[in-house]
């Protein structure tokens, strides 16, 4: 292994490919449960994946290395990843849950991300520590099947969210979903019915390929489209884990997670349930939510990217709501992550509730933003290259009050990423292509 194993969301690579091969994943079932005995935990999981071909097969490899090592396994089969996280919360009793998925990655994709015993992403401590285990673990380790799907975790699931949830708030509201053939494709229109929705269920035939395939969260324009055609309430789109959602008006309009956290946050501090008025984004939000916040006095604190980020910045600051642009929101009321589900239920009962539509009560503003992806041969810190440094605090200074500038490497590629947001779309753009102008020079293109 070069680096970390544990990426910003567990895991991830082409299926059947270092790091997702067979040797590592058992390997990595063995190691986790000598982890869970080291720390005190009961050596026992809760094991789902989505609906990728690969799926079964890579839970096969580490729960089977789990179990052969002494360990526990409980195998949900398909189920969303935040699932896992509502029913470790409510079970207990269980050190761990381990979901094989790519959330929105192509089906050819996978990975595994671990949860903690109370629901939320393993702290990245935890990763450091069961690497370290890791590589101290035999190179080959015995692997024992998995045992048959547990079809109650499912049930269970919908009991949760439904239990979060008013009576039928839903009833009269035409609703149309896509569960980007993944993880949520056998739950949504249950749950959604339940609520009282007539439900029109899109890209929710999964055959193993098609998951997140020209549908889900990340095209939303897709369900757009759909949602006037049948001249629905409102639409919103899974992506394959489920655990994020992107909402559309009635007219087809595509909202995100900044329009979504506007939305809860009104909600929530009009019945006094947002504590201390302050609601946590990345620094990627846009800047139109931070000033459309403080307009009703609620703080935005800004936090790296990364729902594992939110989360423990939630934490730290007693905030109750939180997320990021793409849709992968958290409300502590109700749950430790993010889940695509929940969310769009939540945020359609609020509307229905105020007597109003999606497309009324969806007013953020936002500030124009421009993004460019500069590859780079190099990574340096950027305080560290003089003349980008000194570009930066320029352009910051232009834009003072009015636009910000963010700057930061991919986590994945040899890209530096340059975002700015202006006034103006035409300030923002000319902003941003100088900086990259500078990058390319310093830094050289791969």
């Amino acid at each position: 292994m070069r680096g970390r194993l544990f990426g910003t969301d567990g895991i991830r690579g082409v299926a059947f490919e270092p790091p997702l091969d067979r040797p590592t994943l058992t390997r990595l079932g063995a190691a986790l449960a000598a982890h869970l005995r080291g720390a005190g935990l009961a050596p026992r999981v809760l094991l789902a994946g989505d609906t990728r071909a690969s799926t079964p097969i890579l839970a096969e490899w580490v729960g089977g290395g789990f179990a052969a090592a002494g360990g526990e396994i409980h195998w949900a089969g398909v189920l969303p990843t935040p699932a896992v996280s509502h029913l470790l919360h409510d079970r207990g009793g269980y050190g761990a849950g381990v979901v094989v998925s790519a959330s929105h990655n192509p089906a050819l994709d996978n990975g595994v991300k671990l949860v903690g015993e109370m629901g939320s992403k393993l702290p990245v401590e935890e990763e450091v520590r069961l690497e370290e285990r890791l590589a101290s673990t035999p190179a080959e380790v015995a692997v024992l099947p998995l045992p048959e799907a547990e079809g109650s975790w499912r049930l269970r699931y919908l009991e949760l969210l439904l239990a979060s949830l008013p009576p039928r708030p839903l009833s009269g509201v035409r609703l149309v979903v896509d569960v980007a053939n993944g993880a949520a494709a056998p739950v949504a229109r249950e749950f959604f019915t339940a609520l009282g929705a007539e439900v029109l269920l899109i890209h929710a035939e999964p055959d193993g390929t098609n998951i997140n395939a020209r549908c889900g969260a990340l095209f939303p324009e897709i369900l757009a489209r759909e949602v006037r055609r049948v001249r629905a309430d409102a639409g919103a789109a899974l992506d394959g884990d489920g655990d994020r959602a992107i909402l559309v008006t009635g007219a087809g309009r595509v909202l995100d997670g900044d329009d979504a956290l506007l939305l809860w946050a009104r909600a929530l501090a009009g019945r006094d349930r947002l504590p201390g008025r302050k609601v946590v984004a990345t620094v990627m939000s846009n800047l139109g939510l931070e000033v459309a916040l403080s307009r009703e006095a609620i703080a935005l604190v800004r936090c790296p990217v990364g729902d594992r980020e939110v989360w423990e910045t939630m934490q730290r600051e007693g905030a109750v709501l939180g997320g990021e642009q793409s849709g992968h929101v958290i409300c502590s009321h109700h749950a430790v992550t993010g889940d695509g589900l929940l969310t769009a239920a939540h945020l359609l009962t609020v509307v229905r509730q105020s007597g109003s539509t999606l497309e009324a009560l969806a007013d953020l503003e936002r500030f124009p933003q421009v993004m460019l992806n500069v590859r780079v041969a190099t990574r340096r810190a950027v305080d560290e290259i003089p003349r980008l440094a000194e570009a930066v605090r320029a352009a910051e200074a232009r834009l003072a009050g009015s636009g910000r500038v963010f700057v930061r490497y991919s986590g994945t590629e040899p890209l530096l990423r340059i975002m700015v947001e202006a006034s103006g779309e035409e300030q923002a753009r000319e902003t941003a292509e100088q900086l990259a102008a500078v990058a390319r020079e310093q830094l050289g293109v791969a």
